[in-house]
């Protein structure tokens, strides 16, 4: 993340998230500055670190992990991002393995990744493209607001979409189940990204509902008898038995 202050100030904020690893590259002025939080389970080695760049290579014992990770902070402006365009298309060229780039860009895709504003140049969105195909990295899914960045102005406000992850193939093939969510910011211009790698959702028990249709079957009222006699041993509690003879019938049902 950009930080936009000294180290300094920040360790202790580091320490209360509780992480124990950590590395920072100062701000120039009151611009850039970048901070990257790791926890013990994970053995990071920096190949590169600039002021837009932290280049990873990353190993685990206990997660699964992609093999190599940059940290990406797009300068402003646009002739600085070339140049860092530049070192990425270099950093490629020694990629093996999976690789994750992550961060604050400060470029789109296309035109619909903004709203308000005057549209980006065609040159720069090509130039954007142009990155990803030369590197061999693919756009990431994501979940959450299309935007991730706001100028919070009212009467001209502007949202772009200039934060993403971004995978190459083998990142795709190893981590097929791979998912980005854009979290709501608080106190921030931007959302917060969570790449999870190993995404696995969750599926709640699908609700019981009766269907009317069911009655014009001509099983029905047989189906329902089954249900409501087959219960087995002897239940005191009369709540208790309607509740076992309504389970038999809806278990009867819905086969």
């Amino acid at each position: 993340m950009e930080t936009k202050m000294k180290s300094s100030r920040i360790r202790r904020i580091c320490r209360q998230c509780k992480f124990s690893q950590e590395l920072y590259i100062e701000p120039e002025g009151l611009a850039g500055g970048l901070a990257l939080w790791w926890q013990g389970n994970i053995s990071l080695t920096i190949l590169y670190k600039s002021k837009n760049v932290i280049h990873a290579h990353v190993e685990s014992g206990s997660l699964k992990v992609p093999a190599i990770i940059s940290f990406v902070y797009g300068p402003p402006e646009e002739r600085d991002r070339r140049v860092v365009w530049d070192l990425l298309r270099d950093l490629a060229v020694n990629i093996r393995g999976s690789w994750l780039l992550i961060g604050d860009f400060n470029d789109l895709l296309s035109q619909s990744e903004k709203e308000g504003g005057n549209p980006r140049s065609m040159r720069k969105i090509l130039n954007f493209q142009r990155l990803l195909s030369d590197c061999q990295v693919m756009d990431l899914e994501f979940k959450g607001s299309s935007f991730t960045w706001c100028n919070k102005r009212v009467g001209t406000t502007i949202r772009e979409r200039i934060d993403r992850a971004l995978g190459n193939v083998e990142f795709r093939e190893e981590f097929d189940h791979a998912l980005v969510f854009h979290i709501e910011p608080i106190g921030s211009d931007h959302h917060v990204l969570l790449a999870d790698c190993c995404f696995c959702e969750v599926k709640s028990e699908k609700s019981f509902r009766f269907e009317a249709s069911w009655t014009l079957h001509e099983d029905y009222l047989e189906v329902v008898k089954e249900g409501w006699a087959d219960v087995r041993g002897m239940v005191d509690n009369k709540v208790a038995d309607l509740i076992r003879r309504l389970e038999a019938c809806k278990v009867r049902l819905v086969k």
